[in-house]
Formats: C-alpha cells, structure tokens, sequence
C-alpha cells in the first residue's frame, strides 16, 4: 500500500486484540518520529514507552478513554519546552512545541498503519497525575497518548465525520477563489 493509501484508510483505534506486537516495530515507530522535522531543528521531544498492565490500566482512567490499556504498548509523547528557549520567544516556544509533537506523533500514527496496527492520538489527559505516574519532571508537557496494538476489530475507532470535498477546502490565489 502507497503512502496515500495508508493515510486514506487510516483510522482511530481504541480497542486492541492480544496478538502481540513486536519491540522492534515500536522501536521503529520511535525512530520514525525521531526523524520528523522541527522548528529550528530542535527535537524537544520525547518518548515514554509503557507495557506494564498496571500502568496501563492507570493511563487509561486518566486520560478518560477506556479499552486503550488493551494495547500491547502506550507512547506517551511531551515536549520540553525550555529546549526551545534559547532559539525562540515564549509564543514561538509554545507553538513550536506543539507542533513539533504533532509532527512526532503523525509519524507514529502512520508508520503504525503501514504496520497494520491501530493507533490512536489522545489528547485529553490529566497531565500532573500521568506525570506522577510515570516519573515525568514537572518542565515536561504531555502532547498525546498513543495506545498500539492489532485493532481488536475494524470499527473500534471513534465514528468517522464527514470530510468535506478538497474543493470545498482549497482556496486558489486569495480566499473565497474556490478550486473547481
């Protein structure tokens, strides 16, 4: 399957089957978001990877989304924003390290669907009692839970919403210059 093909039939899983899921490919899935790009070429970024039950378990009653502790792993990526300090003001420092996340984490989703793995990007999350949990200092901020894992079913996921047509999106030259 092409890269399009996998970004088109990629969708959020929430409940994962036992079959297990080989350290490699979450080490690989890792890599993948090592090498995404970033503002300034600062990686502030990093990765806690969780396997045990009972932290699992936890992780999924905090961030409020059941059946993701089924997953075989759990990446939890945060940004430490002080690695951005000295190359950009506080608004750059806190959008850049948003958006560096989320580039990290796109990579993570996708190479997990070329993989054949469901993957989920969660967002909501009670920072200071993950944080406590998983021994994260304080300087760090959580920008997504990602449960891995072979999707217990196809339509585990959150319910698809309607994409709107690209035409609908795509604005040519100047705004409301919609593309036929």
């Amino acid at each position: 399957m092409d890269l399009y093909d996998i970004i088109k039939n990629r969708n959020t899983v929430y409940s994962f089957s036992s079959k297990l899921v080989k350290e490699e490919t979450i080490i690989k899935a890792l890599d993948a978001a090592r090498l995404a790009p970033a503002a300034g070429g600062i990686h502030e970024y990093e990765f806690v990877v969780v396997s045990e039950q009972p932290k699992k378990d936890e992780i999924s009653k905090l961030c409020l989304t059941p059946n993701i502790n089924s997953a075989p792993f759990i990446i939890i990526v945060m940004c430490d924003p002080s690695k951005l300090n000295a190359a950009f003001d506080a608004e750059d420092t806190r959008t850049f390290c948003i958006e560096n996340a989320s580039l990290a984490i796109e990579n993570i989703l996708l190479y997990a669907a070329e993989q054949g793995l469901g993957s989920a990007w969660i967002a909501t999350v009670q920072q200071d009692l993950v944080k406590k949990l998983l021994n994260i200092p304080n300087k760090y901020v959580i920008r997504g839970i990602i449960p891995i894992g072979y999707p217990l079913d196809v339509h585990t996921g959150a319910a698809q919403t309607s994409i709107p047509a690209l035409k609908e999106m795509t604005h040519v030259e100047s705004f409301n210059n919609k593309a036929v």
